[in-house]
């Protein structure tokens, strides 16, 4: 009985191995188009889901031919049958090409509604309108939102939008730390220069002030200089007067001694010349 379970687990396990690698040679276009032919035989039946799915595949082209006419009739079809996502696609892509108007505007308003109420296929539309700024100001940290609560609630197609935006994200902010450290450097640089230049003007100042002062010293040197000769020109000034004094008084003392001198000798040669000659009665 064992040996009959490990035989059949073995068979099994072959026959597993033989058709993965059977479905991996076969070409990834003819995988799209079979499902594309699968999904259409249901959308003519009329499935919702499956009317939705072949408008994607026109859509993007994967599976048939792009076709963005026919895409829009299978997902007007689909949203006839009130499937939401076809309702919310049709919604996307009216205010893409048209913007928003007075309809538009009442209808993303619902859409808000049901995404804050739980509606994944809100939620996930929701949050592709941000990460396009479609309806909305684009916003990749609102879309991140959105698309994560519909990743939440097993909306595949809102983890692949999801990827996209988070690259996105990662790439802004690489971009904007690389701009911050070229500011930095650049402000760095700037300080650099600015302080180099402040030390210069500084040290420019220094040594004009340095010159300044030389020159001031030497001025009042100069002055002193000037005040100490005028003052020994002064000096000698007064000394010169002084003995220019002294010689005219000397002077005027010989003089004065020589007159008296004359006038003895004239007194004793004739005693009625000199000044007591009127004394004399024989004078007289």
């Amino acid at each position: 009985m064992m040996r009959f379970f490990l035989y059949l687990i073995f068979s099994i396990s072959i026959n597993l191995m033989v058709l993965t690698n059977a479905v991996a040679v076969i070409p990834l276009s003819d995988v799209s188009a079979g499902v594309f032919r699968f999904q259409a035989k249901l959308a003519e039946q009329g499935n919702p889901e499956a009317q939705y799915k072949v408008g994607e595949m026109y859509e993007t082209g994967q599976g048939a031919a792009k076709n963005i006419q026919k895409a829009l009739t299978w997902f007007e079809k689909a949203a006839k049958q009130g499937h939401k996502k076809s309702i919310y696609k049709l919604l996307f892509l009216e205010i893409k090409s048209n913007g928003l108007n007075d309809f538009t505007k009442s209808q993303l308003g619902m859409l808000r509604q049901e995404a804050a109420t739980g509606n994944t296929d809100a939620q996930y539309f929701l949050g592709k309108m941000y990460a396009a700024g479609v309806g909305v100001p684009k916003s990749l940290n609102n879309a991140l939102t959105w698309l994560n609560k519909a990743v939440f609630n097993g909306i595949i197609e809102a983890e692949k939008e999801a990827v996209v935006v988070e690259k996105e994200l990662a790439r802004i902010r690489k971009n904007e730390a690389n701009k911050r450290a070229v500011a930095l450097a650049a402000a760095k640089k700037r300080r650099t220069a600015e302080n180099k230049n402040a030390e210069n003007k500084q040290r420019a100042q220094r040594v004009n002030q340095s010159k300044k002062g030389a020159l001031v010293k030497k001025n009042l040197e100069e002055r002193n200089r000037i005040e100490e000769e005028r003052r020994a020109l002064a000096e000698e000034k007064r000394k010169l007067e002084k003995e220019r004094q002294f010689l005219d008084a000397e002077r005027d003392r010989a003089a004065s001694q020589a007159a008296e001198k004359e006038e003895k000798s004239s007194f004793v040669s004739d005693p009625c010349k000199g000044k007591s000659a009127r004394f004399l009665s024989t004078c007289r």
